[in-house]
């Protein structure tokens, strides 16, 4: 179950967060998630250290940051995963943190300090991040013969934090030898908390494990196949550590959502009902359709959208034939589109046909700053951003985050014609690099000159609660229509 450290239970969201980030979409990510971050202030670090008592009768433990506790971010101190109230802290000469127990703990008893630090967050209440983390990793001791096999019970491995089992991913060797082992493992463990992997033994045998288990202590049992054959059974307390951490245990419940996130996190429940409650994908920018015909066929409605005269392919082969056997049909002379939907055939088709439509949409057609890459000037900073809405991934280039799901939903309609997604009509621009002007919270500030107007979605402006709960309204009357 998902908790986040700043929601608690006397707060009035509680309930409706800690639900809605146990709820697994069709994608296999939860509804909510956090934002991930990795700076904080200096006088309010994130500490998290074990120490193991060495000798009978010690209750001082020296820290490797200074602890400064508040009521906000208070100092947590356990015994062998057990929580115990510490009698002082203390600065000390070295410029770090002194902790008093009451009482001595056991020799060999791991004692946990723990703090969860303040992020640092900008105007918008958003964590820092600078990006480039590295998942905790260590190579085990007997890594160079490790040995795992799936399908064979001797193999099996286990692996406990905190009390609890982590589940392993198989990965293939072939690609633990394509890649190096942090981004294979990036790619597979990611912001996951309850897993691990392993690189095989020609690749080091080094853990990796997410990045809530940074400097905790782990019990691994594994294996490792000997020169001999032998199959040794190995182990015990491993701790891996990150050389560049990210945090993703806060939801930063004061965060403002921009309207490039929010409809982010829409077309991810678009997408969901579309797979609940029809046997059809959600529509995206991309359409492929291949359709079998009946006899006489002429009409055919589409599960997705194109734009009239914008580049639609049809083409036509036999029931059998591979798609090397495609015929390219022409517009107007063998087809007529229709209404974005639709497409009307000229003649009947006899059956045993099948005819299959291609549309790829990169830019819309709505919305100026979608599908390519604009700007916008902050007239209160006097900074100017660059807006990347682009879509092509042609060249290994990565299609904007945003864009993507607004122009699969900017063509939505209600039943009366109008749009799911509306944008600004924006009429403020910079002279030189036609950045449009914002105000010190990015909402367009207008000039009031109807010639001059364009219609831009704004990713990056924020949403007030009436913009958020006219838009998850609007969203409900359409997913009735819709899906009745």
């Amino acid at each position: 179950m998902t908790r986040w450290v700043d929601v608690n239970e006397d707060d009035w969201f509680f309930n409706e967060v800690t639900e809605a980030s146990n709820i697994i979409l069709e994608d296999g990510e939860p509804f909510v998630s956090s934002i991930v971050y990795n700076v904080f202030k200096a006088n309010a670090p994130y500490i998290y250290e074990e120490q193991k008592v060495g000798s009978t009768g010690k209750k001082t433990f020296t820290l490797q940051k200074k602890a400064a506790p508040t009521n906000d971010n208070p100092l947590l101190v356990y015994i062998d995963g057990i929580r115990t109230v510490y009698k002082d802290v203390k600065s000390n000469a070295g410029g770090t943190s002194d902790v008093e127990l009451y009482a001595a703990p056991r020799p060999g008893a791991i004692v946990s300090f723990s703090m969860i630090g303040e992020p640092v967050k900008d105007r918008f209440e958003k964590p820092s991040y600078t990006g480039g983390g590295q998942l905790p990793s260590k190579k085990l001791d007997y890594g160079d013969t490790y040995h795992y096999d799936p399908f064979s019970r001797q193999s099996v491995e286990y692996l406990y934090a905190f009390g609890r089992a982590l589940r392993r991913l198989t990965v293939s060797d072939e690609e633990w030898r394509q890649q190096s082992g942090q981004a294979v493992a990036q790619k597979y463990i990611g912001l996951k908390t309850d897993v691990y992997v392993v690189s095989p033994a020609d690749q080091g045998g080094y853990l990796y494990l997410p990045y809530n288990l940074d400097g905790v202590t782990c019990n691994f049992t594994y294996h490792s196949r000997e020169a001999n054959g032998a199959l040794m059974k190995r182990g015990g307390e491993f701790k891996c550590t990150s050389t560049k951490m990210v945090y993703n245990n806060r939801f930063f419940p004061n965060a403002i959502i921009s309207r490039g996130e929010a409809f982010l996190l829409i077309d991810r429940l678009r997408r969901t009902f579309y797979s609940r409650f029809t046997d059809l994908d959600a529509p995206t920018h991309e359409l492929r359709q291949s359709v079998a015909t009946y006899s006489g066929q002429m009409s055919f409605k589409l599960n997705g959208y194109y734009d009239r005269d914008k580049g639609l392919v049809v083409r036509l082969r036999n029931v059998g034939d591979d798609e090397s056997m495609d015929v390219v049909q022409i517009k107007d002379v063998d087809y007529t589109e229709i209404d974005g939907h639709s497409v009307l055939w000229k003649h009947p088709l006899s059956a045993g046909k099948i005819v299959t439509f291609i549309y790829k949409k990169l830019v819309s057609t709505r919305f100026e700053d979608v599908g390519k890459q604009t700007a916008m000037y902050n007239q209160a900073t006097g900074e100017t951003t660059v807006i990347d809405g682009s879509i092509d991934d042609s060249g290994g280039h990565k299609p904007s985050w945003w864009a993507l799901p607004v122009i699969a939903m900017e063509n939505e309609q209600f039943a009366d014609g109008k749009y799911l997604i509306e944008g600004f009509l924006v009429d403020n621009f910079t002279v030189n690099e036609h950045a449009v002007v914002v105000s010190e919270m990015n909402h367009p500030v207008y000039s009031n000159i109807p010639s001059l107007r364009e219609n831009w979605f704004m990713p990056h402006t924020p949403l007030t609660r009436a913009e958020a709960v006219s838009f998850l309204n609007r969203f409900r009357k359409w997913g009735m229509e819709r899906f009745k």
